[in-house]
């Protein structure tokens, strides 16, 4: 990294912190009912989650040892149909359980960095938002910015296993030894999370982009933001490494203060884990929001932020103009 590139990044991590000091207030709102919301649902899981194991434990015991007790007759609790069909029951309503889980906690996340990315766009321009606001703004912004996220996601993970599966292919027939094998599945690890995490920079600016631009979102975000990100996406690389880096730190702090102690309650810990995760998260959406204007600045573009919240006034840089569809 030059020393102009290692400014850069400096300068995007000081603007993000300032940005964190304007309109705190809502920040500290978002980020207080993020975690509540998230660890409402958390909990929720946990309580249905030990109930099905509970009576899948009871059911599968049943098979072996009826009770005594019961007043089912001994073929009727022996039935392996019904026990068959019970188990299948309750392994449906687990995989509803977690599905349901993963949409709660995606859907908390995704309107928490919708309304972050409003919040940091208005306070860079030096403005501030109310509460009434910022619901105003995330209701004519949050369709896009689904629309957006599902073309990203679909295009991260398509692009991630075509490269994993392509690494793999020409290692298969070689059938090495496990040792080989091994460290090979390591390397493979380490260079598919690296790629995984450059596809990333362009998504999560893209984000970026359909919250802020009223006219760009999709697919169309996709690639603008893919042509603002050029000369900037190690910054985005970096963003993301160091939020992660924080939130290892952290949570190996919290192992060494707490000792064994710590392990004695799963559930507080599982929850504190995910508390940090969102305060980072938090941080890494702002950095991003800043990292957007940086490469608008970068790209020669001049800003100006209008009612829904952004308007290019002249683009010196042609380019990205000519590029979009």
């Amino acid at each position: 990294m030059t020393f102009f590139e290692a400014h850069g990044f400096l300068t995007i991590l000081i603007e993000s912190i300032k940005l964190l000091r304007k309109n705190g207030k809502l920040i500290a709102f978002i980020a207080i009912l993020s975690i509540i919301l998230s660890s409402t649902s958390l909990f929720l899981f946990f309580y249905f989650f030990e109930s099905l194991m509970a009576d899948t434990f009871v059911t599968s015991q049943q098979s072996f040892m009826p009770d005594p007790s019961s007043t089912l007759t001994l073929e009727t609790s022996l039935n392996p149909a019904q026990i068959a069909s019970h188990l299948r029951q309750d392994s449906a309503l687990l995989i509803s359980l977690e599905i349901s889980f993963c949409i709660s906690f995606a859907t908390i996340f995704f309107f928490s960095a919708i309304s972050t990315i409003i919040l940091s766009s208005v306070s860079y321009s030096g403005k501030n938002l109310s509460l009434k606001e910022l619901l105003l703004k995330i209701r004519t912004t949050w369709v896009r910015s689904l629309i957006t996220t599902f073309y990203a996601s679909g295009t991260l993970t398509i692009g991630y296993f075509v490269f994993v599966i392509t690494m793999l292919t020409p290692l298969l027939p070689t059938y090495p030894k496990p040792a080989i094998l091994f460290i090979m599945a390591i390397l493979l690890a380490i260079i598919a999370l690296i790629f995984y995490l450059y596809l990333f920079v362009a998504w999560g600016l893209a984000i970026v982009v359909s919250v802020v631009e009223e006219t760009c979102y999709g697919i169309k975000a996709l690639r603008k933001a893919t042509l603002l990100v050029e000369g900037k996406r190690l910054h985005g690389f970096l963003l993301i490494i160091c939020s992660n880096f924080v939130v290892f730190i952290i949570l190996q702090g919290y192992k060494m203060l707490l000792g064994n102690k710590g392990f004695m309650n799963p559930k507080i810990n599982l929850l504190f884990s995910v508390s940090v995760s969102i305060l980072v998260e938090i941080f890494l959406v702002v950095a991003y929001t800043v990292l957007y204007f940086e490469c608008k600045k970068h790209h020669g573009e001049e800003i100006e932020l209008h009612g829904s919240l952004e308007y290019t006034k002249v683009p010196s840089h042609d380019k990205l103009a000519n590029d979009m569809p």
